[in-house]
């Protein structure tokens, strides 16, 4: 397949490209009642009402506070009928509005909070949110998609490849921010075995490996979606796997087995190697950031002669290669042991 193909429709596989026939909704109408706190500077006031007109409020009613007076939004109405009367408290230098506000000459938040909630409506400014700001029901619906197990083996696949086939298990739509783009189709195989793992933590692990990371997100007036992006300062992306909360004993035992071992001069990935089949517990390297530390496995490792068990074999053979080992499970509480930096 000619390459511009195939990035063409790995790119409709990847990302939100589709069109409709049916009309948009029309914004519904959002009027503002004004309650002042405090008397009054009126040149001030008229100022707000400018500001909150041009950021889309149809009509803005400027009015002293009475005691029954809350941050709120009424509905009026249905369908394009529909009208939503909104009260703000103006005490000080800004506007107190259901679960958010707006200082002072603050164009952009105004339009922002008037965004969220023509497109999402009154439940998105009442609803209790949680990680990455989204509601209970959002978070739970994520986690479910990404709880599919990875139904392929990925081993020395095309990271390319591994990226669409995980993201192909899931029923939710998947953006991809334009700076992130280049590093998706990577045609440098993908080392590690996932396959069996689910897929949200499999999926972030592939794409450390390329320097990429994923985050749930909710677009206002649309569905919640999984955004792949480059790492910036300030957002949470989902995390290669989960710190387990019981005993690691009682998580992974297997590891804690006895042996008697002695490994003279061989190499870490050798030695990593022979011991994965002796262990339940999944060996998962985090090649990506081993090779962005200028560390490798080929370091060769010795262990004396004696008695000892897995973890422990695990961790000496991998202090040796300045690297470390943590337990850590999938979204569906399978437990592995993630091998990093």
């Amino acid at each position: 397949m000619p390459k511009r193909l195939f990035t063409l429709l790995l790119l409709t596989l990847l990302c939100f490209q589709y069109s409709s026939g049916t009309a948009i909704k029309a914004a519904p109408v959002v009027d503002l009642e004004l309650a002042m706190d405090g008397v009054p500077d009126f040149a001030v006031v008229r100022k707000w009402v400018e500001m909150l007109q041009k950021a889309g409020f149809k009509n803005v009613r400027a009015r002293s506070v009475k005691p029954t007076d809350k941050p709120e939004v009424k509905t009026v109405g249905k369908g394009d009928n529909q009208l939503y009367i909104v009260t703000g408290i103006l005490a000080g230098t800004k506007v107190i509005l259901p679960n958010g506000e707006i200082k002072y000459g603050d164009l952009d938040g105004a339009k922002s909070w008037l965004a969220k909630l023509s497109g999402d409506g009154v439940d998105t400014l009442t609803s209790e949110k949680g990680a990455y700001g989204l509601t209970k029901e959002q978070i739970v619906k994520i986690y479910d998609e990404l709880s599919k197990p990875v139904p392929v083996s990925t081993a020395d696949r095309p990271t390319k490849d591994v990226i669409r086939g995980i993201s192909q298990v899931w029923q939710v739509r998947v953006g991809v921010d334009a700076n992130a783009r280049q590093y998706l189709f990577s045609d440098q195989p993908f080392a590690g075995e996932l396959k069996g793992l689910t897929s949200g933590s499999a999926m972030a692990m592939v794409l450390k490996s390329v320097g990429l990371g994923m985050y749930p997100e909710k677009p206002v007036g649309g569905e919640v979606r999984i955004m792949i992006a480059q790492h910036k300062k300030g957002q949470d992306y989902w995390p290669t796997g989960w710190a387990i909360e019981s005993n690691p004993g009682k998580a992974a035992p297997d590891l804690f087995n006895e042996l008697d071992v002695e490994i003279k001069a061989t190499e870490l990935s050798k030695t990593l190697a022979a011991i994965a089949p002796r262990i339940k517990t999944p060996l998962i390297i985090d090649y990506g950031e081993i090779e962005r530390r200028g560390l490798n496995l080929d370091k060769r490792v010795s262990i004396p002669a004696g008695k000892t068990f897995y973890k422990k074999l695990i961790d000496r053979a991998l202090s040796q290669g300045g690297l470390r080992s943590e337990f850590r499970t999938d979204e569906a509480g399978k437990v592995f042991l993630w091998i990093t930096y």
